[in-house]
């Protein structure tokens, strides 16, 4: 049986481990569509492309750092349920700010 200690890290690989797996196919895309040689004018078809594939890393990254956050509170606390929900307050806070910002 794995040390309730030595766990979070054994999860902190294997998301490192996934989401390097679930990057690579998004981060091929847009750099194959940076690559073509298209007018990126606004309305082109490279031009949505390319802003596609940016919310596709946006949203990788996102949930990979709020994995990350709650493994890191649940080896600091050595408490998981309280981890997941100050992942979720702190989830939350971040969807306010980027609701914010999409006023503008």
């Amino acid at each position: 049986m794995v040390s309730f200690f030595l766990a979070p890290f054994i999860g902190l690989a294997l998301l490192v481990t996934l989401s390097t797996a679930i990057g690579l196919i998004p981060m091929r895309k847009l750099i194959e569509v940076r690559e073509a040689k298209h007018e990126l004018k606004q309305g082109s078809a490279g031009f949505i492309r390319t802003t596609s594939g940016w919310f596709v890393i946006v949203l990788w990254l996102a949930f990979s750092w709020f994995l990350a956050t709650v493994l890191g509170d649940w080896w600091a606390s050595g408490d998981l349920g309280g981890a997941i929900d100050r992942g979720l307050i702190r989830l939350e806070i971040l969807l306010e700010i980027l609701a914010a910002l999409s006023d503008e």
